[in-house]
């Protein structure tokens, strides 16, 4: 049985979602960038999941540690107790020239601790679907969580085991039928369209990306904006949220347009 399930996408338009946490304010999928988060009342949080050695779903977007901190290997050759132990933002820290520590996060304590807040979930890897579903089923957050992927195959992977019942946001395939094809009604079976602004020096954003997407009754997120020429422009053609390292900016800009 669905909770609300509206809430989601629910509040003004556009939404923000900050990205990964708002990366160029926080350091990146971590309890700090989910705090940051929360402090700052932003409703939505968006998060990458990767899969341990030990089977764990935590919030990373690298297969390895090597950017974010100083320490070497991979995630999926890890356990948790090891990772845990970590400081999580330390290359963050040292270029901010501050001295902190923060630690990574478990999937399911981030849907747990933090039960008010909208949870974008992009799934980096194959294999992870069925767990994910798990987890947001034991942490009851069905009305609060919108799962992604990059991938068709890892897309169709969660929808499958899913069966409709977590809303997802559409992949490469979905995005590239939706910008470069007719527009006009698809038999898609996700809920929202992700694109990017901007993709390897092409641009993706659009009125016709918008058209389509009402026309499928799908709700229209952009990735990733950080300026407000460009907040402008996702305004312009009435994106439904901007993905964002810069949210404290994004919201300041948009309290100036009211």
């Amino acid at each position: 049985m669905f909770l609300d399930r509206n809430y989601y996408f629910r509040g003004e338009i556009p939404t923000i979602i900050p990205h990964r946490g708002g990366i160029n304010v926080v350091p990146e999928n971590t309890l700090h960038a989910i705090e940051h988060t929360v402090e700052n009342n932003f409703t939505h949080f968006e998060t990458d999941l990767r899969m341990t050695k030990d089977g764990e779903i935590i919030l990373h977007h690298d297969a390895t540690l090597e950017r974010t901190t100083h320490h070497k290997g991979k995630i999926s050759q890890l356990d948790w107790k090891d990772l845990k132990k970590i400081n999580a933002g330390s290359k963050f820290y040292e270029r901010k020239n501050v001295n902190k520590e923060t630690t990574f996060v478990l999937l399911r304590e981030a849907l747990k601790t933090f039960d008010e807040l909208c949870f974008n979930l992009d799934l980096k890897e194959s294999g992870m679907a069925k767990k994910v579903y798990r987890i947001i089923k034991e942490t009851k957050a069905e009305n609060r969580t919108l799962v992604s992927s990059f991938s068709p195959l890892r897309l169709d992977e969660f929808i499958n085991i899913s069966k409709g019942e977590i809303f997802t946001s559409g992949s490469f395939r979905e995005n590239v039928i939706a910008r470069y094809f007719p527009t006009k009604k698809r038999n898609f079976k996700v809920q929202a369209l992700q694109a990017p602004f901007i993709y390897k020096g092409l641009k993706v954003h659009s009125r016709k990306l918008k058209n389509f997407s009402e026309i499928n009754k799908l709700y229209l997120h952009i990735w990733t904006v950080n300026t407000e020429e460009d907040f402008n422009k996702c305004l312009e053609f009435g994106c439904d949220g901007i993905m964002t390292d810069e949210p404290l900016k994004l919201k300041k800009y948009l309290e100036q347009k009211t």
